[in-house]
């Protein structure tokens, strides 16, 4: 789910999915607070930079930042935190908010003609491989290769990419 819904309708979406054993993916775009039980029923939270620094209080200008805030993320109750970080690809944290487990993932090495739709691409792909049972990081190098498609293209709708372009550049090579 993305913030551009409602808060009541999110809160009560993921209140329902959790109550039914259903995974909750929650992307905070456009930035707002967040409510303790919101947080807690979100199994994979993915915000940006900006975002992160909304939810945290903290401002990430390194990578020890965003460890940091990624853990702060984690003892909210968020399952897993999923910060994407641009040019720069994501960084996974999982596991005990006092010593989590950390992974970058690289982003794509491509030239950037317009950012507008990578967000929504990363997002849609993520929850595309989680829901075919990659394991998350599996799921986010998917994401992140079609952000990277994305971004090569003009628009938004015009910008996603085809599921064979995504495979084509997964098998291309990893970052």
């Amino acid at each position: 789910m993305p913030l551009e819904t409602p808060m009541d309708t999110v809160e009560t979406a993921a209140q329902i999915a959790r109550e039914r054993g259903v995974g909750v993916i929650l992307n905070p775009a456009p930035a707002q607070d967040l409510g303790k039980q919101l947080l807690q029923d979100i199994d994979v939270l993915i915000p940006n930079e900006s975002e992160t620094e909304r939810l945290t209080g903290q401002k990430i200008q390194s990578d020890e930042d965003a460890r940091s805030a990624g853990a702060v993320l984690l003892s909210f109750g968020v399952g897993s935190v999923v910060l994407t970080l641009g040019g720069k690809g994501a960084l996974i944290v999982e596991g005990d908010p006092a010593s989590p487990a950390y992974q970058n993932i690289s982003a794509y090495p491509v030239r950037v003609v317009d950012t507008t739709a990578a967000g929504d691409a990363f997002v849609g792909a993520l929850a595309t491989g989680l829901g075919e049972g990659l394991p998350l990081n599996e799921a986010v190098r998917f994401a992140s290769a079609a952000a990277a498609i994305s971004v090569t293209r003009v628009g938004a709708q015009p910008s996603l990419p085809y599921r064979s372009e995504v495979d084509r550049l997964i098998r291309a090579g990893n970052p």
